[in-house]
């Protein structure tokens, strides 16, 4: 994220740090709520009044973003809070929502232990629970109930599938569902008001949100560089908590079993450990849970495409320091190539404060790679940003000049102020041969700023896919008794595209497994939709004649035997997407087949790395992961292209 240290700081603190049951004050939320209305007109680029968000659709809005699949109100409920009047204190409406909702999902807790308790599920019945977000929500409760009973059906058989019995299934759901029901009385004030500002906050700006004092109190009290966990971002979705980003250097990424968008099912402690069904559960009691001592044991049970696998972490120290980037030198296809991996823009905020140009920094990193580079007679070089979050703005900047001779590399602009532009005449070139620079849909930030500006000057190929699209910059700023983080800029590229939205498009496009659909900033419907400004002044090099490279890449792609077993294995899945049977046999053979489509899709990946290749699938999630580096699909396709650049340009 292109913000502050700080602001990164308090977001991943949120997301990992202890609950607190200290007593709060006594909280006149109303008042806080317009607190957070005029703090956020004051402060952020967009703006609301009483006419945005007073009116039947923002409303209706609001209500989806509670119950966004549509599976927890009846349309009576939707009736009544449409109709409630609003005279002279507009919060009261939202705050009805907030209450009804919590009410109608307290009773589906309560209806689904009672079925668990006394119902008979027939487990060899065709009949099939649908996937996507209702069009309409249930016309009465008996439309309802008959969802529960097959959303409670469907949990069954996926424990079941993990080879567990029908009575095993049922009391460990019993068991979860009443850790729910304990969950849900613990609730305080402060959590719905805290729901209810976020979900407020989302619908004009979905990267705006609220903290309240008590998290904030919490955050002084522990404040530091590091802590103790698997180091991943937590966001919460459908009851499971979702892997929203990957820190660089921490267990979940090194361990390359965990990717975002997974959901975490269970959590165990220690290798024998009882795993605990966590669906339903708040999120800091999650958070609470999976954190712990540096080298214990953690097993997770994860949700994603492929099924519900165990895995296994160690938790450690995972520094805000960020990892550092790596280097490799490749023998390929007879040329001596480069490869730097680049896991985020970190630099050592204190030592740049004081103006010392030899601080730790990704920039300082990559030059000495460069120099190294340049020693061994390397020819070309590929700088991989996949999965690379971003980081500071300066450090986009100072990485963009190793590159190029000089001129602007980013504009950033809010609506009060004139264009600030990146701008240098000074020249620290440190690599004038072929570069390729790969990217993928989790590149974002700094690492758009980076990539834009390289195919902005012509100076790389950019390949893999299109980036986040996240071009805007956050900062806290403080309500009556909180602070939310706010918007108040965006930047753009030298050409003045933005890349808010867009992303980056890569020149030359390398297939991906994961579906990309509702990953990006474009998944936010009301995601900041900026428009193009002036571009800056600046030289670019000559451009490259894409035509030749793209009948070659789209040659070897098609030749590929990866990549054609990867697109069987996304038509497989998407045609999978929409509905799943609730007969336990048909569900047995789909998993069975899963399996075996990713087993055979992993063994030709290995294959490409020169590794040896698993028997089964079950040796492939007990695998052992170490640092080493892989020469997966995508690298070895920017070679290819890399040796394309080489000899074209030459």
């Amino acid at each position: 994220m292109v913000s502050n240290q700080f602001s990164k700081l308090l977001l991943l603190f949120f997301l990992f740090g202890c609950s607190n049951e200290n007593t709060e004050s006594n909280i006149d939320y109303s008042k806080e709520f317009d607190s957070i209305i005029k703090e956020f007109n004051q402060s952020s680029i967009l703006e609301f009044n009483k006419s945005n968000y007073l009116n039947d659709a923002f409303i209706s809005e609001f209500l989806e973003k509670l119950d966004p699949q549509k599976t927890v109100f009846i349309q009576d409920d939707i009736n009544e809070i449409m109709n409630t009047e609003v005279s002279t204190n507009e919060y009261l409406i939202f705050r009805k929502s907030v209450e009804k909702f919590y009410q109608r999902f307290n009773e589906s807790i309560s209806y689904r232990m009672k079925l668990l308790k006394s119902y008979s599920f027939d487990l060899n019945k065709d009949e099939y629970i649908f996937l996507n977000s209702r069009d309409s929500y249930f016309i009465n409760k008996d439309e309802k109930n008959d969802y529960q009973r097959k959303y409670l059906k469907n949990e069954i058989i996926a424990q079941m599938l993990e080879e567990k019995s029908y009575e095993e299934a049922i009391k460990e759901l019993s068991q979860s569902y009443s850790d729910r029901a304990s969950s849900l009385k613990k609730l305080r004030e402060s959590d719905k008001f805290g729901l209810l500002a976020n979900n407020f906050l989302s619908l004009f700006d979905p990267h705006s949100s609220y903290f309240s004092r008590r998290d904030l109190e919490n955050w002084n009290l522990r404040m530091n560089l590091s802590f103790e966990g698997i180091g991943a971002i937590l966001s919460y979705e459908n009851e499971k908590a979702k892997i929203e980003e990957l820190m660089p250097g921490g267990p979940a990424i090194n361990s390359q079993k965990i990717k975002v968008g997974d959901k975490i099912i269970k959590v165990g402690e220690g290798k024998q450990g009882k795993l605990i069904n966590v669906i339903g559960w708040r999120l800091d009691d999650i958070v609470e849970r999976i954190r712990g001592e540096e080298g214990t044991i953690i097993k997770l049970e994860i949700e994603n495409e492929d099924g519900r696998n165990i895995i296994e972490l160690e938790r450690g120290k995972v520094s805000l320091e960020e990892s550092d980037a790596s280097k490799e030198i490749l023998e390929f296809d007879g040329k001596k190539l480069g490869y730097i991996k680049v896991p985020s823009f970190y630099s050592d905020a204190k030592c740049f404060e004081l103006n010392n140009y030899a601080c730790k920094s990704a920039t300082n990193d990559v030059q000495k790679f460069l120099r190294d580079f340049r020693f061994e007679g390397i020819e070309g070089l590929i700088i991989d940003l996949r999965n690379n979050g971003g980081g500071y703005l300066h450090e986009a900047d100072s990485l963009t000049r190793l590159f190029i001779n000089y001129g602007p590399t980013v504009q950033i602009k809010s609506p009060d102020k004139e264009v600030v532009i990146y701008n240098s005449w000074k020249s620290n070139r440190s690599w004038n041969k072929p570069l390729i620079v790969l990217v993928n849909k989790f590149s974002a930030s700094a690492s758009e700023i980076f990539a834009g500006a390289m195919q902005d000057y012509n100076r790389a190929i950019i390949v893999g896919q299109t980036t986040f699209g996240k071009g805007s910059v956050q900062r806290f700023t403080e309500t009556e008794n909180g602070q939310i983080k706010i918007t108040d800029s965006l930047y753009y590229r030298v050409t003045g595209k933005p890349t808010q939205i867009f992303g980056v498009k890569p020149n030359l496009e390398i297939p991906s497994l994961i579906n990309s659909d509702g990953l990006g900033e474009d998944r936010y419907e009301n995601a900041i939709k900026p428009s193009q400004i002036e571009n800056s002044w600046y030289y670019s090099y000559d451009e490259f004649n894409m035509d030749k490279y793209l009948a070659n890449h789209e040659k070897r792609l098609a030749e590929s035997e990866y990549f054609t077993k990867m697109d069987e294995l996304k038509n497989y899945r998407n045609s999978k997407k929409e509905s799943l049977s609730l007969k336990i046999s048909e569900r047995k053979l789909n998993y069975e087949d899963n399996k075996k489509r990713n087993l055979k899709l992993i063994n030709l990946g290995r294959e490409i790395s020169g590794d040896d290749i698993f028997e089964n699938y079950e040796q492939y999630l007990e695998r052992e992961i170490n640092d080493d580096f892989v020469l997966d699909a995508e690298i070895d396709q920017s070679l290819k292209i890399l040796i394309d650049l080489i000899e074209i340009e030459s």
